[in-house]
């Protein structure tokens, strides 16, 4: 129980810390390279596997989400070429209206999916829509992604 909050305070303080940093343009350069350099880090950890379809891009991508906190990251749906997921935790750009953000900060999945041969794009925001949940698309790369609207562009 201990390791686990202690995983739980340091994921959170880490996402706490790139919402932070993502609502200030200023930042934008910082919050690239750290979402960048920590999705390398978690790709050098656990040292997946390109995945061959996408099924297994959306099961990779929840296996690279914290072991611990696995509740909060669904996958909804998968069809020939679209895997939908959900984020059910509690984003701190919630309810800011802030998508510009939420696309700086999802940077670390979008890096996380390319790394194993996907896309990756948010197409419900918390930031925005003030709900409970966040809705990610998942696509093999190259794969057309035209008729997928990004929340930051909504």
């Amino acid at each position: 129980m201990k390791r686990f909050l202690e995983r739980q305070v340091v994921f959170n303080a880490t996402l706490r810390l790139l919402a932070f940093l993502g609502q200030r343009r200023f930042f934008n350069p910082l919050t690239r390279w750290l979402t960048v350099s920590v999705a390398q880090l978690n790709l050098f950890l656990n040292n997946p596997s390109r995945a061959a379809s996408v099924d297994d891009l959306a099961r990779t991508w929840k296996r690279l989400m914290p072991p611990d906190g696995q509740d909060y990251f669904k996958i909804a749906a998968v069809d020939e070429n679209t895997a939908t997921a959900e984020i059910h935790l509690h984003c701190p750009l919630r309810g800011t209206g802030n998508v510009d953000a939420c696309y700086r900060l999802m940077n670390y999945d979008r890096e996380l999916m390319k790394q194993v041969g996907g896309q990756l794009i948010v197409l419900e925001s918390q930031s925005k829509s003030g709900k409970a949940l966040c809705k990610l698309a998942i696509r093999k790369i190259g794969e057309d992604t035209s008729d997928l609207i990004p929340a930051h562009k909504r």
